[in-house]
């Protein structure tokens, strides 16, 4: 291979194209606008002179990375192409009439590949008259930092299509992992209990937003729930969050929470609008004063306070700084993560490897079934229960295949 088209030049667009031009490839880079274009080609400059400064790449590079980058608001001029990646907003007609129109355009020989985070690539891949050459390759943000591709194959998928976008993506310094056509696939789907249970935490008055990411601070992460949300955006999250629960068929575990979609109709949308979870004014940052309120306090079982100690116990060092509300918000999180990681063995999206390998590529402390293993999966299993007792949820029912495993 060696040309790519990248077709939006959004922040995953633009980041694509800087992985891809720093690889050594021509990149041909489309949008509709030519003032998304420019800024996409300053903000692939100020992160290249970010990279100069960390000794990433010499000074002298950063010119020849710049002009293998051809901005363009033609699509015909990915005839050249050998794999274009499409990066644009989470709309499933809008990929798909783009896929339609890549598919006439483009050489018989080019693999269509979608970034999506969450829709599904079958029929993203039904618009075209060949599906056979089309795959999801979901990078994650920044991409040009975190190195996992979610390879997404689906039943049309043809075998060669699949291995040369996994010999490429390697060839580029990046970690594929192929899975299963599924809504979310590995880390989104397994992942919103990271963001469903805080939101509901707090929408329940259980903890507060502040002393919820904290408390997840103690894990390793360098940021908490809330502020992952808004460096994502509100409005991206929700939609992932949406789309997953409606593919999903309205699965309650999976139910977005309402106050969120109000801060997106708000116009809150976090550090793109410097105003979320958090309101940000220079290098500060502080919970909005709107979103601060009284905490109730719930009477909990001493079996069920009790659990969510040891949880927190066998996977944090200083479990000791987290009060109770914080104790049980992380041993629910954690515990609703280990739960989808056997859902999705259950349903063949992936191996155990894979996906606790996809976590650790996205900085996450451990995978699912390593933290399994650190709890203990009764303890695991009897949580779940307790807690589907506690809080009046069928969500926290066990999934099938961690179910049998105590009979």
């Amino acid at each position: 291979m060696n040309t790519v088209g990248i077709v939006g030049a959004g922040r995953m667009g633009s980041g694509i194209a800087q992985v891809m031009a720093q690889a050594g490839y021509d990149v041909i880079l489309f949008d509709i606008s030519n003032e998304t274009l420019q800024r996409a080609l300053e903000n692939i400059r100020r992160h290249l002179e970010r990279a100069i400064e960390l000794g990433a790449i010499k000074r002298e590079q950063m010119q020849s990375i710049l002009t293998r980058i051809h901005p363009t608001t033609k699509l015909k001029h990915f005839i050249t192409a050998d794999i274009v990646f499409e990066a644009v907003i989470e709309d499933i007609d809008v990929k798909c009439k783009i896929f339609r129109e890549l598919d006439d355009r483009c050489a018989p020989a080019t693999i269509l590949a979608t970034n999506t985070s969450s829709m599904s690539v079958t029929k993203i891949a039904s618009a075209t008259e060949n599906p056979y050459r089309v795959i999801g390759t979901h990078f994650f943000n920044p991409p040009y930092i975190l190195k996992l591709v979610e390879v997404v194959r689906t039943q049309h998928t043809s075998d060669e299509v699949v291995e040369k976008t996994v010999e490429f993506l390697k060839g580029i310094g990046h970690s594929p992992v192929v899975v299963k056509d599924s809504p979310g696939f590995i880390v989104n789907r397994i992942s919103r209990h990271f963001y469903l249970e805080p939101l509901r935490a707090y929408e329940i008055g259980l903890a507060e937003i502040e002393e919820i990411d904290r408390a997840f601070k103690l894990l390793g992460l360098e940021l908490g729930p809330f502020e992952v949300i808004d460096y994502v955006g509100l409005d991206v999250n929700y939609i992932v969050s949406k789309s997953i629960y409606e593919r999903f068929n309205y699965e309650e575990r999976f139910r977005p929470v309402a106050f969120q979609a109000w801060l997106v109709e708000a116009g809150l949308l976090g550090r793109k609008t410097n105003s979320g979870f958090y309101s940000y004014f220079g290098k500060d940052k502080k919970v909005q004063d709107f979103l601060k309120r009284e905490k109730i306090k719930y009477k909990f079982s001493k079996k069920f306070l009790n659990l969510a100690d040891t949880i927190c116990r066998k996977i944090l060092s200083r479990k000791d700084e987290l009060n109770e509300p914080q104790k049980i918000v992380l041993a629910l999180t954690i515990s609703m993560i280990i739960n989808e990681g056997f859902y999705a063995l259950m349903e063949n999206l992936a191996s155990k490897e894979d996906i606790n390998s996809a976590f650790r590529l996205v900085k996450f402390p451990a995978g699912p079934f390593e933290l399994a293993e650190q709890i203990g999966l009764k303890n695991v299993f009897n949580f779940l229960n307790l807690a589907r007792e506690e809080l009046m949820a069928d969500r926290y029912k066990p999934a099938l295949l961690l179910a049998r495993k105590f009979e």
